[in-house]
């Protein structure tokens, strides 16, 4: 038995979309074990800042993992 198959690529154009906007978040990683505080996701970046300097003054820490996430599109393109 003889099978034939066209396969066609096609281009993807990957970008940011501007329509969501971008996750923020701090976990404190001073002492992992001793320390839970996040400060759960945001929008604004100001938020995570002033939420860690808070922290910060009333714990004394002073390492924080800082995550940014945001979202893409993936646009088709040309097949090629």
């Amino acid at each position: 038995m003889s099978v034939r198959k066209r396969m066609r690529f096609r281009e993807y154009h990957v970008r940011t979309d501007d329509t969501a906007a971008p996750v923020r978040e701090a976990v404190c990683v001073t002492d992992e074990e001793q320390c839970q505080w996040a400060s759960g996701e945001r929008t604004r970046a100001d938020d995570v800042t002033a939420l860690i300097a808070k922290h910060a003054a009333e714990t004394g820490h002073q390492c924080y993992r800082h995550t940014a996430t945001d979202y893409a599109t993936a646009e088709p393109g040309a097949f090629l």
